[in-house]
């Protein structure tokens, strides 16, 4: 069996069954045929070792010569255009991917050798073999589109012009008046080109002088007025006159300019211009130009569109003048003159010879005037030939009293355009019969492609406006009077009903199908269409029983109050956030609760404590003992964490903001943890600047967040490490720095490490726990100070450091320093024998442990003590007791803390005594609610016990100094 080579990529076999050979042979010289015929390339392309096989079209396509192989590599490398690289490769990867369709679809730019770049598309069908199926071959095809993209580029370019093209046409067309369509046209002009200036100038008969009248100018002065034409260039008033458009992009640095004519622009404001002129019957009689005080590049759409609408403006204000003209002329002349801007003709109806053509007619046609209008007919398209002609007879009988067609029409290029053209009877004989035939042909060639686009475009918009799932509606306000009344349904979408659920509503008005619906609708609706103001808004509708997000827009002029509606049902919507929100509250309150219950047992362990330090002097029992006040500490510190958190998120975190010194109140707060330090093995240091450095702040809540800081340190400090405590001054800001040596921080993290419930370390064997909240709410308390905390750290068993950085307030020498808030530090008071004749302190808590261990203390501590369990006993005891002080819960059963102290208030009838509040709600709330009930401090669970004594030995002290 011999083979040789046909196509690329084809062969012959000769042997017994050479019929088939043939047919396959004829079928691929069909094949070839019909690409040669399409202009189409053809490939082969074997993936497996990238081998292409092109045949000589799709060579020369690619510019390259003959016999030349071709591979994917190397056409991603040189000849595919960048851009499309990319986006080919995926194509291709898909057309190989056999759980595709195995089709290569794409449309790519190609550069040639010679560096021409052309549009192509590329289509090919890929072939898989074996199991699992392999892709072993693609066939292909490759047109060239390039002629194709460029027109879609120019229409796209073209749109715009257009769209400004068919407005000015619709504002010239109503316009009688020669000065009012100069006016509009140029305002127009200039606007669409965004320039300052747009002028009509005509030449006078004399040829001498030209006049500017209705000029349009922006920011310029007028230019309205007469000039000479000899005060120009001769070389560009020849220009003008052998109708050549004169277009100046930069006057400054134009050399063909003069310096007289460059100064004469200066003064007019003219940098850039486009002057086109208007030669008509080889006469030059007007310009219409644009300029700017700016230099411009125009473009060669811009120029064409000041050439469009001098035509158009030119014909719009002779046509005006012509009509004025004409109305007191011959019939001839006034079609003439309302027909100007399309082609006019005038016939003698006995000889059917030609009377009369317009320019706009050779135009049109692209002829010499013809001696009998039968040879008009020659260039109508063959396909309506037929028709027209019996059209034109039947006129011509007297059949039809006018002649009135829509045909096409082939150029000599053999470009097609479509006509319109109507033809009536004019005068008659003295017989009566028809000696004249009048007849205006338009091209409307534009209009029916306009026609086609805008019934596409309405389809596109009845597709949408039928499947979009949001309700749309086009309503007609009802006014009385200024006020908005009632509106009508004028359109509607199919998602209208389902939205609203309102049945049959177009054509009918709101109140008729839902007379309670509320008047804000109206007035909303009416707002619109008034101002023209769209509005968008959420409400419930209660006459429908539906929430709704509502878009609200007017559409057409202000004298047609009509709004366009777009809404959406969001009643399920605003039930899930209603649900959302009450679950989130009733968390908070959950989070509030867990606070108060847990501070509830910690108050009297702590105060146990306090009783176990006092009455045991060993040394083992002391170290137990403070090892079991750290747990409680760090135990409250969660607490108050967990709390701060719950009321940050809500904002209902309050400063209790006084001027403080920053130096006083972080060696106070880095003391208190010294002991805590030492327990563990850790060193704390503590450099501070010089006293004072004052700030504005709370100093409970700057003495949290250090404390927040050195318990995070001690946490991953390891045994023996070291902390540093720097508080400095720099500028106007004081900079707190805590340094530790301990497990260092990943830069990852950095910015995370402040987030709530952020744990770094979460293993198992980690030596210190926490909730991951003290960071979180030491960052947020200090960005309440107007501040700003910082992390660093250089990695992991690097250690950290952690840089808060707090504004200062100008040093004021008398001011010393505060005693600490009641629920801090303990207070120094000098105890005096005056202060104890004053030492009844009645103790009410429902909760039993909390009430017997805090009166035991106080007793140690030198204090008469009764104790309540519950508000109505306590009102009564201290009715018959008459205590100096009454320290008591808020959260009792029966009588709650606020009313008891109100009642002892009562009963005390002006006998003074001191009234704390002891509670496990700390809230902002909760202090406003004390201060009303009477109460003169207000504490939180659990305090420090050594501060309950000190207050209660302050303000006895101070009660008994009053009364005496």
């Amino acid at each position: 069996m011999h083979v040789h080579e046909t196509l690329p990529g084809m062969a012959v076999k000769t042997d017994s069954s050479e019929w088939r050979d043939d047919a396959a042979r004829a079928n691929d010289l069909r094949i070839q045929i019909a690409l040669d015929a399409a202009g189409l390339g053809s490939f082969i392309w074997y993936p497996k070792d990238d081998h292409g096989v092109p045949d000589a079209r799709l060579l020369a396509l690619f510019g390259l010569p003959p016999g030349s192989s071709m591979s994917l590599a190397r056409a991603l490398s040189t000849l595919i255009h960048p851009d499309d690289r990319v986006p080919y490769r995926d194509a291709i990867d898909r057309a190989l991917d056999p759980a595709g369709s195995g089709l290569l679809k794409e449309d790519i730019r190609i550069v040639r050798p010679d560096g021409v770049q052309r549009w192509i598309a590329i289509s090919g069908r890929t072939s898989f073999e074996g199991a699992p199926p392999q892709a072993v071959r693609m066939d292909g095809v490759v047109m060239d589109i390039t002629e194709r993209k460029q027109a879609e580029a120019v229409l796209r370019a073209g749109a715009r012009t257009q769209r400004f093209l068919v407005a000015l046409g619709d504002a010239l067309r109503p316009l009688d008046d020669a000065g009012a369509i100069m006016r509009t046209a140029m305002a127009m002009l200039a606007e669409h080109l965004d320039v300052n200036r747009g002028y009509y100038s005509e030449v006078e008969h004399n040829g001498v002088y030209c006049r500017v009248r209705d000029s349009f100018n922006r920011g310029v002065e007028s230019l309205d007025g007469r000039y000479r034409l000899d005060d120009y260039s001769p070389s560009k008033m020849d220009m003008l006159r052998a109708a050549r458009d004169l277009v100046v992009t930069d006057a400054e640095r134009d050399p063909e300019i003069s310096r007289a004519e460059r100064d004469r622009y200066r003064a007019l404001s003219i940098r850039s211009l486009i002057n086109v002129p208007l030669v008509k019957n080889q006469r030059f009689i007007a310009v219409l130009g644009v300029s700017d005080e700016r230099a411009r590049d125009w473009s060669k759409e811009e120029i064409e569109v000041v050439r469009e609408t001098a035509e158009r403006t030119w014909s719009a204000v002779e046509r005006a003048r012509a009509e004025a003209a004409l109305r007191q002329s011959e019939e001839r002349f006034q079609q003439v003159a309302r027909n100007l801007d399309a082609a006019f003709y005038v016939v003698d109806a006995a000889q059917d010879r030609v009377h009369y053509l317009n320019d706009a007619h050779r135009r049109l046609w692209s002829i010499e005037p013809a001696r009998r209008r039968a040879a008009w007919f020659q260039r109508v398209h063959e396909d309506d030939a037929t028709r027209v002609r019996a059209l034109h007879q039947a006129f011509m009988r007297g059949d039809a009293p006018a002649f009135d067609a829509e045909y096409r029409i082939v150029l000599n290029d053999g470009s097609i355009r479509w006509i319109h053209d109507r033809a009536t009877f004019g005068d008659r004989n003295g017989d009566g019969r028809a000696r004249t035939i009048t007849g205006m042909a338009q091209d409307v060639t534009q209009q029916r492609a306009d026609a086609i686009l805008l019934r596409q475009s309405e389809e596109k918009y009845r597709h949408l406006f039928d499947s979009i799932d949001q309700g749309f509606t086009l309503i007609e306000m009802i006014f009385e009077g200024d006020r908005a009344v009632d509106y009508r349904f004028v359109e509607i979408n199919p998602a209208f009903e389902r939205q609203t659920g309102l049945v049959d509503a177009l054509g009918r008005t709101v109140r008729e199908c839902a007379p309670e619906h509320e008047q804000t609708w109206f007035d909303t609706y009416g707002e619109v269409a008034r101002t023209g103001k769209p509005l968008r808004f959420q409400r419930r509708a209660d006459a429908l029983g539906r929430d709704f997000d509502v878009y609200a827009f007017r559409v057409g002029p202000p004298d047609e109050p009509k709004v366009a509606v777009l809404f959406a049902d969001i009643t399920d919507r605003r039930v899930m956030e209603d649900a959302l929100r009450q679950a989130d509250r009733r968390k908070d309150e959950f989070l509030a609760t867990l606070a108060h219950e847990l501070r509830n047992p910690l108050a009297p362990l702590r105060t146990g404590l306090e009783l176990l330090r006092r009455w045991n002097v060993r040394d083992d029992t002391g170290a137990t003992l403070h090892m079991m006040e750290r747990q409680v500490r760090h135990l409250v510190r969660m607490v108050d964490d967990l709390l701060d958190i719950s009321r940050i998120s809500r904002g209902k975190v309050e400063l209790e903001r006084r001027r403080i010194d920053l130096v006083h109140e972080v060696r106070v707060a880095a003391e208190a943890m010294r002991a805590t330090y030492e327990s563990q093995h850790r060193t704390l240091s503590i450099d501070l600047a010089p006293s004072p450095l004052m700030a504005y702040a709370d100093a409970t809540r700057v003495a949290q967040v250090l404390g927040n800081l050195l318990s995070n340190a001690l946490k991953f400090t390891g045994e023996g490490g070291h902390v540093g405590v720097c508080l400095a001054r720099e500028g106007d800001e004081a900079v707190l720095r805590v340094c530790d040596d301990g497990i260092g921080i990943a830069e990852d993290h950095l910015e995370q490490i402040f987030a709530t419930f952020m744990q770094v370390d979460t293993s198992l064997e980690r030596g210190q726990s926490g909730l991951g909240l003290g960071l979180a709410v030491a960052k947020e308390l200090v960005t309440m100070h107007g501040g700003h905390i910082q992390a660093r750290s250089t990695g992991l068993g690097e250690g950290s450091e952690f840089i808060v950085r707090l504004p200062l307030v100008e040093t004021d020498d008398t001011f010393g320093c505060a005693s600490a808030d009641a629920a801090g530090a303990p207070l120094g008071v000098e105890r005096s024998e005056a202060a104890y004749a004053w030492k009844r302190v009645l103790v009410v808590d429902d909760n039993r442990a909390s009430a017997d261990t805090l009166a035991l203390l106080l007793r140690l501590s030198g204090f008469e003590v009764a104790v309540a369990y519950e508000g109505r006993q306590a009102v009564e005891c201290a009715k018959d007791w008459c205590p100096d002080a009454v320290v008591m819960d808020i959260g009792m059963p029966d009588l709650n803390g606020f009313d008891a102290c109100r009642a002892m208030r009562v009963d005390a009838q002006g006998r003074p005594f001191v009234a704390i509040a002891l509670t496990g709600w700390g809230g902002a709330d909760a202090k406003a609610a004390s201060r009303d009930a009477g109460f003169d401090l207000h504490m939180v669970k659990p305090a420090e016990p050594s501060a309950v004594t000190d207050l209660l030995e302050k303000r006895l002290s101070a009660l008994a100094r009053q009364q005496a």
